[in-house]
């Protein structure tokens, strides 16, 4: 495929001896997808060391008593999705991406840093990486048989902010998702795909 006379390169995922390849698969071809639709200025993808749930795609910070606050992105004004408050011990790797045509440079400051959890609650998306689509997914998706996926993806003055949890069978399928609808995700599959076979 190419986009202003300029092939496009794929970003691609190696699994790890904890990561499920199908799993990892997924996560790649989605990822390829949003390139392909939305062409975000940066894409940054974070390993985290384990399973997560949809709760760390609305979470926005702690009251008293140390209750968790959930509000999912789409009750929020666009400025205001908040990046998931992981703590950096959890984060397993992280890799950027730059665009026109999506090369892997140096990783960059850590997205997820040690600072007050004060200040780690209500760090924006749009100001802590401007313009750039973020994904994270789970890691020791081998074990768990499970997966999950969190993806920022700027479009116009806004993000479209979802998450999909994935388990095997016969095949990998979603379990749960939050704010996507499964053919949209398998849009965003299909689309990384034909990419991908759109090479030379």
């Amino acid at each position: 495929m190419r986009r202003r006379g300029i092939h496009l390169m794929q970003m691609n995922i190696v699994a790890q001896l904890d990561d499920a390849p199908e799993f990892v698969r997924q996560v790649e071809l989605a990822a390829n997808g949003i390139l392909v639709r939305y062409s975000p200025r940066n894409l940054v993808v974070i390993k985290i060391d384990n399973w997560f749930g949809s709760k760390w795609l609305g979470f926005s910070g702690k009251v008293i008593g140390a209750l968790g606050v959930w509000d999912k992105p789409h009750n929020r004004p666009p400025d205001n999705i908040r990046i998931p408050p992981f703590v950096p011990d959890r984060v397993v790797s992280q890799r950027r991406f730059v665009a026109p045509i999506y090369e892997e440079i140096e990783a960059g400051k850590p997205v997820h840093r040690q600072i007050p959890s004060s200040i780690a609650l209500g760090r924006k998306a749009s100001a802590t990486e401007p313009g750039t689509a973020l994904a994270w997914y789970s890691g020791n998706s081998k074990t768990n048989q499970r997966g999950a996926l969190i993806f920022y993806v700027p479009v116009n003055s806004s993000y479209w902010a979802w998450y999909v949890a994935l388990e095997s069978g016969e095949h990998w399928r979603i379990t749960e998702s939050w704010d996507i609808k499964v053919e949209d995700f398998l849009r965003l599959v299909e689309q990384g795909s034909e990419s991908e076979a759109a090479k030379p």
